[in-house]
């Protein structure tokens, strides 16, 4: 039977692939890593090692998301999207409470809908907000992802998110600190 560093393992191998499916690949994965832990009564006895691979492990579905080859077609490309998408959305609504979505997760994820949805789409305007307002309510945004978002957001989004802070130039430096209170080093 697999262990977690074999499921880890093959996680990697599939984010760093050229195989233009690697998104449903990777997703299968990390459905019977999530289905071999063990069931406890408190999911917040597990252990953080093990923790932490699990979020090494969603974070490795959403790379493979986000890095799902240009030329792999529409439906791998779309498919990669709506994985990209609720691999987060499970992240957010784990059972457990101190498993989350991190710094890493809301790059990646930033990078995903900039590289799978078209430029200037509803589609992408929304979710690359909501999950910048996410990233900032849990005290995860770093510079890097405050760069994706001006980048793939138009000037008109930028201000919009904007137009609550008092102070700002729209630089990170000016942006409240409240929001990066859980950055790790």
């Amino acid at each position: 039977k697999p262990d977690v560093v074999s499921y880890r393992l093959v996680l990697n191998a599939i984010e760093h692939s050229k195989d233009p499916n690697k998104a449903e690949r990777a997703k299968s994965v990390l459905d019977r890593f999530i289905a071999s832990i063990p069931t406890v009564s408190d999911p917040n006895t597990i252990n953080t090692q093990l923790k932490d691979n699990m979020q090494g492990a969603y974070n490795s579905v959403l790379a493979a998301c986000a890095y799902t080859p240009s030329n792999a077609g529409d439906q791998a490309r779309n498919n990669a999207a709506r994985i990209l998408v609720e691999t987060l959305r499970d992240l957010n609504n784990s059972k457990d409470v101190t498993l989350g979505p991190n710094q890493e997760s809301f790059s990646i994820f930033m990078q995903g809908c900039t590289h799978l949805f078209r430029p200037g789409s509803s589609d992408r305007a929304l979710l690359i907000k909501s999950a910048l307002q996410e990233c900032c309510e849990g005290g995860f945004l770093t510079a890097k992802i405050w760069d994706k978002f001006c980048n793939a957001s138009s000037e008109e989004d930028v201000q919009s998110f904007l137009s609550g802070i008092e102070k700002g130039d729209g630089s990170f430096a000016a942006l409240p600190c409240d929001w990066s209170r859980n950055v790790a080093p």
